[in-house]
């Protein structure tokens, strides 16, 4: 149910003529995601219902009616919404199934197109159960339902992710030290590091004030990015480039928009060398 048809892959050219390619999400592992989101917006609603009830016994009737409408409005709209615009185009379902919702350049989703993506799912739903939405998908043939079409957005796979000690220069953890001769466990081997020595103050520069601003799992990615970066081919660069482009885009979003996901983490590495 969830094969890509022969023409459901996205391809996206980069300025630096690097191709990302992705894929686009199929029918099957998208109406799970969306079952999950369901059922986390129904408990939310749940608790909404009985809030409005207790306000109701609590005050008016009326009260507890537009209670429960105005919560149950936001809720609906505000949880795919907010999801999607602040967590990169993902919500609770789409991570979980390792989906997102990108635009058609294969550019993180911006406030605006989520707002546009979300508003128009009112019409993809009708008459009920995505009726609209699905004939809509299967017509166009890109796995686009209205709203995608209108905020110019597709639904993607997570491409696999790769490890840094997985690169040249990267090394795997140590195994375990064996046995002693005695039966005891051998004390393990502490990794010789040169002592720290104290340094003078010195005011932090430009390159330096850029990096402490950025995410401390995203620097110690860039720290290692930079010092393999030389044996890397470039097709590698790309594809970590892509598996880091949420926290890109929240580092470095001008470099990001402008120039692409493997430009941004470039800069990042240059400042981290100087």
């Amino acid at each position: 149910m969830d094969q890509p048809l022969p023409d459901s892959d996205l391809v996206v050219a980069t300025p630096e003529r690097v191709s990302f390619q992705y894929q686009v999400a199929g029918l099957g592992t998208r109406a799970i995601a969306q079952i999950l989101d369901l059922l986390i917006l129904a408990g939310v609603l749940i608790g909404i219902t009985f809030a409005a009830i207790a306000v109701g016994q609590a005050v008016s009737s009326t009260i507890a009616f537009l209670v429960g409408v105005l919560g149950g409005f936001v809720v609906v709209f505000g949880y795919f919404w907010t999801c999607e615009a602040f967590w990169s185009g993902q919500t609770i379902g789409k991570k979980v199934f390792r989906l997102r919702a990108v635009g058609d350049r294969g550019e993180p989703m911006t406030f605006f197109q989520a707002g546009i993506r979300n508003v128009v799912r009112i019409v993809d739903f009708l008459p009920y159960g995505y009726g609209v939405g699905l004939v809509v998908l299967f017509v166009n043939g890109k796995g686009k339902r209205l709203g995608d079409l209108a905020a110019g957005t597709i639904v993607v796979k997570d491409s696999d992710y790769v490890w840094l000690w997985q690169l040249p220069g990267g090394r795997p953890p140590p195994p375990p030290a064996p046995p002693a001769p005695g039966g005891e466990p051998a004390e393990p081997v502490a990794a010789s590091a040169p002592a720290l020595q104290p340094a003078a103050f010195a005011p932090a520069t430009p390159a330096e004030m850029v990096l402490r601003r950025i995410d401390p799992e995203l620097r110690r990615f860039v720290t290692s990015y930079a010092r393999r970066r030389p044996d890397l081919p470039v097709d590698l660069r790309a594809q970590l480039a892509g598996q880091v482009q949420a926290n890109l885009h929240a580092a470095v979003p001008d470099v990001l928009s402008q120039q692409g996901p493997l430009a941004a983490l470039d800069y990042l590495a240059d400042l981290e060398r100087q």
